[in-house]
């Protein structure tokens, strides 16, 4: 969003909602986090602007996108309407540009502002940390237990050391391409570390794939695990670094292609290879999971690559009472062969 009264950039990053007493919006002014806190208002007789703005984001995130393209305009305007001066002293538009390491983007630092009327006027005010409505995110818990166990040969790189070219999905965690020294790789962290169960599913699974092709003559069409990712002040894995497949011509994904135009012999050896390694998958009791077509990446030599084994399920491609399962990896390859237009 950009504000037509002067020079701003703002975006919204995450809102936290749920509930009537209390709600927070996080979003990016000229490159610096602020996260705005919102506690509803003893006065019950009458709507104040914080208890309008919990309840726009209550609807907001249970919105469809046309709807929450309309709610998040209305946040904005409010916000901005107030906050613009004091936002514009902590945060001065830049030419510069922002930190682009990894660690600067999963911990950002975070400016906490509240918005309350006092006396039938409403402003934005700077408070402390364990003032706001969430805790700060300083990173993954230490004492988190889990059964992951890192193999030991498997390269580690700090946060800071992971160049961030491309954001890729972001949120409280990041899918980005990414520079460490030399190499370009794909990146995928959560700031929460292990506390996120689907990071450790996926490097479980990564790791039983790495360790497979490190036998003679296998070979499973997986980008594969090149580094984990730690905390910056820590040794606490936090993502993982795969390989990055550079796109085949016709397009990165089986989902952003224009399938009509991809040659029958060819979309018959996409499904081929897509049957054979989950077939591989399974025998070595790897689960695919959230199977389908942009789940799959196609390289410069036309082969197909399978990613993203964080678990999950998307509608019109696996069942939910299937998800993570074989039975729903195999739905998956059998909607994406019909999907691709070849006969099983």
């Amino acid at each position: 969003m950009e504000d037509s009264a002067g020079p701003i950039e703002v975006e919204i990053i995450s809102m936290n909602a749920g509930d009537d007493e209390s709600a927070d919006v996080t979003f990016e002014y000229n490159s610096r986090r602020i996260t705005l806190s919102l506690f509803a208002s003893p006065d019950q007789t009458q709507e104040n602007l914080e208890d309008r703005l919990i309840r726009l984001l209550n609807e907001a995130i249970v919105a469809d996108d046309k709807e929450y393209d309309a709610i998040t305009d209305q946040i904005y305007d409010i916000i901005m309407g107030l906050g613009r001066i004091p936002f514009s002293r902590i945060a001065p538009l830049s030419t510069s540009l922002p930190s682009k390491d990894l660690h600067s983007l999963l911990y950002p630092e975070t400016f906490d502002y509240r918005l309350q009327t006092v006396d039938g006027v409403a402003s934005i005010f700077p408070i402390n940390p364990d003032e706001a409505v969430s805790v700060p995110n300083t990173g993954p818990n230490p004492e988190v237990v889990t059964e992951f166990q890192p193999i030991k040969t498997i390269p580690r790189y700090s946060s800071r050391d992971v160049h961030v070219q491309e954001v890729l999905v972001s949120g409280y965690g990041t899918v980005c391409k990414a520079h460490v020294g030399s190499q370009t790789m794909l990146c995928k962290a959560q700031n929460q570390g292990l506390e996120n169960p689907s990071l450790e599913r996926e490097l479980v699974a990564m790791q039983k794939i790495w360790n497979a092709c490190s036998g003679l003559g296998v070979s499973i069409l997986v980008p594969h695990l090149q580094g984990y990712v730690t905390f910056a002040d820590s040794r606490d894995i936090i993502g993982l670094l795969r390989d990055w497949v550079l796109p085949s011509s016709y397009g990165s994904t089986l989902r952003d292609m224009d399938i009509v135009a991809v040659p029958k012999e060819l979309k018959k050896k996409w499904s081929d290879q897509i049957r054979e390694t989950v077939d591989k998958l399974h025998e070595l009791s790897v689960i695919w999971g959230d199977g389908k077509a942009s789940n799959v990446v196609v390289d410069q030599e036309n082969n197909i690559w399978l990613i993203d084994f964080a678990g999950g399920w998307t509608k019109g491609w696996v069942d939910e009472e299937l998800a993570d399962s074989m039975e729903g990896d195999n739905q998956a390859v059998r909607n994406i062969t019909r999907f691709l237009g070849v006969e099983e």
